[in-house]
């Protein structure tokens, strides 16, 4: 399911050097960018999930198509369809200019995907990635099923020192919140189904962290796995951290 009304990414004329951007793509993804330099962390733009099994389809179009998308760091955090997206990965047009980072096993799935194998850095929990425009750390996360066992958050630093964690899916445990990182902006998962961090938790894990501002995911896109944001943003209220909570539109830019 893609939208009719596509239009060019708003990203592609955002440049800022001192600054930092995200774009909520909805589900679990988010490009980032400083400077002139990208990031996007789990692109879904397809309907593999529904085409898998009705009850997971899509409640509305993909924002772009997957041939639109072009970042120079493209991470997944585990390999469920909604994360590793087999038609986003195959529709990617840049594989051979753009640096893949994934756990182990869904390392070996982008191979399967024509991903070439020196474009590609596994990072699990534990392990970095560093250039001179980033540095991509693997932040341990509870994986939720037996088939994603190498799940990985990943915490994103610019050069500039503008930071953000994304948790993937994970459950919530001591270790989680003992391995999470300061970051500028969290990003927590908050569905609470399938083994995923609650609005409770997701609060938690941001009462742990103090980040910047706190900016939630993975409610929006399936009935059968869905959660009120707005719950979320009212946790934090009960916590005193209204002011730090941003829910994102779909393509809507975040600029810190």
């Amino acid at each position: 399911m893609i939208s009719e009304n596509l239009t060019a990414c708003p990203w592609e004329q955002w440049k800022k050097e001192d600054k930092a951007a995200l774009w909520f793509l909805g589900q679990s993804g988010f490009y980032l960018k400083s400077g002139g330099y990208s990031v996007v962390v789990d692109p879904y733009l397809s309907d593999s999930a529904g085409e898998a099994d009705p009850l997971y389809h899509r409640l509305y179009p993909a924002p772009i198509l997957p041939e639109q998308l072009k970042a120079d760091v493209y991470i997944v955090t585990h390999g469920h369809l909604d994360h590793l997206d087999p038609v986003t990965v195959k529709g990617y047009r840049d594989k051979r200019n753009t640096i893949f980072i994934a756990p182990r096993h869904a390392a070996k799935e982008l191979t399967q995907l024509g991903v070439p194998r020196d474009q590609i850095q596994i990072v699990d929990h534990g392990d970095w990635f560093q250039n001179r425009e980033v540095k991509v750390s693997g932040i341990f996360a509870l994986g939720t099923d037996e088939t994603v066992v190498d799940t990985a958050g990943y915490c994103i630093t610019f050069a500039n020192g503008k930071s953000v964690y994304h948790t993937s899916d994970t459950g919530y445990c001591k270790l989680l919140l003992q391995a999470a990182p300061k970051a500028d902006i969290l990003l927590p998962c908050i569905n609470g189904k399938f083994g995923n961090l609650s609005v409770k938790q997701a609060v938690e894990l941001t009462l742990n962290c103090m980040p910047r501002y706190v900016i939630p995911h993975h409610y929006d896109m399936m009935e059968r796995n869905s959660e009120d944001p707005m719950a979320f943003y009212q946790y934090c209220q009960k916590k005193g951290l209204e002011g730090i909570c941003r829910i994102l539109s779909v393509m809507e830019l975040f600029e810190w």
